[in-house]
């Protein structure tokens, strides 16, 4: 009798270890979309490797970090500011250089910090209706043209925003520490925008109905928007185009840090960076990789002339200037 009870006990233990073994998995929060669809090019590899199952969810920004605080995800994607954020909220693991060995192949604009690293990048330039706008654009002050004045358009309070208005407070004697000169020229430029646009689709439809015909956008969208039969031209000011940046960072207190740290490391690899190339038009954070056919800005020279401002300096103030660009630039 004890035995059987014996046999079934093992059974039974077998069965659960089993189940345990079966249900690993790494919750991975991402920006959804094509960028997601491209995180899953190369997973399988990885998943056989590791022998886990990898879950993407869509998680980014202030989302992202709640989920992270509250132990739902195991690697989260994000941006400068909220990269910045996360990390003095102790969310994050340090990125461990034994574990993710693809760190010294980055370049060093994407070692930011001990708590994530850049896997990407991207450019934001002027977008502009080439019969329109002649000769092409040369400088961001082309937005402030009086001859474009209810025809330009910018987005609201994001990222790249905040960069223009730290680009336009040094060009004006201040800086992150002195914004002040950077709200009065950007709150010029709002005088002059009829609609801070929100999705890319509405900013397409603007240009297609000639209801603006200048505007500040990334480099991809606008190779998008030729794709749909609105031809635009891309120019790269003279003082940089703005940096898009993709971070990725460890959760801290979850059961995987070790395999999210492989996770990042994969993501880091030589199919991981070139996927970023190849679909979604980014320049990969990694040095070296032979892109040869893929239409990308790539190199240490285009990766150190994109514009990022000190964000460790404009995360604590960033809620005192959100308020200050309503009722500055957008209420005007």
């Amino acid at each position: 009798m004890m035995g059987k009870f014996l046999a079934a006990m093992a059974i039974s233990l077998a069965a659960t270890l089993s189940a345990q073994a079966q249900t690993r998995e790494l919750v991975v929060g991402a920006f959804g979309g094509a960028y997601t669809e491209a995180l899953k090019k190369n997973i399988a590899q990885f998943e056989k490797d590791n022998d886990v199952k990898v879950t993407f969810i869509p998680a980014s920004g202030a989302d992202g970090l709640a989920k992270a605080m509250a132990k739902e995800i195991d690697v989260v994607h994000a941006d400068m500011a909220w990269a910045y954020r996360g990390e003095a909220q102790g969310a994050f693991e340090k990125i461990d250089p034994k574990i993710v060995t693809n760190l010294d192949k980055l370049y060093p604009r994407a070692r930011f910090s001990d708590y994530g690293v850049i896997t990407n990048f991207g450019e934001y330039g002027i977008a502009y209706n080439p019969k329109e706008v002649t000769p092409a654009p040369s400088s961001w002050l082309d937005l402030w043209d009086a001859k474009y004045d209810g025809a330009v358009s910018t987005t609201g309070f994001d990222a790249a925003n905040i960069e223009l208005l730290v680009l336009m407070a040094k060009l004006n004697g201040g800086n992150e520490d002195n914004i002040d000169p950077g709200f009065k020229k950007m709150a010029e430029l709002g005088k002059h925008i009829p609609v801070f646009y929100s999705q890319h689709p509405q900013l397409l439809d603007l240009f297609r109905n000639n209801e603006i015909i200048i505007s500040r956008w990334l480099r991809g969208r606008v190779d998008w928007a030729n794709k749909q039969g609105v031809s635009l031209g891309f120019a790269v000011p003279k003082e940089g185009a703005i940096a898009l940046v993709s971070t990725v960072h460890v959760v801290k207190g979850r059961p995987n840090t070790e395999l999210a740290q492989k996770f990042v490391n994969h993501l880091l690899s030589v199919d991981g960076q070139t996927t970023y190339a190849s679909d979604l038009g980014y320049t990969p954070a990694r040095a070296g990789l032979d892109l040869k056919g893929i239409n990308v800005p790539y190199g240490e020279d285009v990766v150190g002339s994109l514009l990022i401002a000190d964000w460790k300096k404009i995360v604590p103030k960033m809620d005192a200037w959100k308020e200050r660009w309503e009722k500055e630039v957008v209420a005007r």
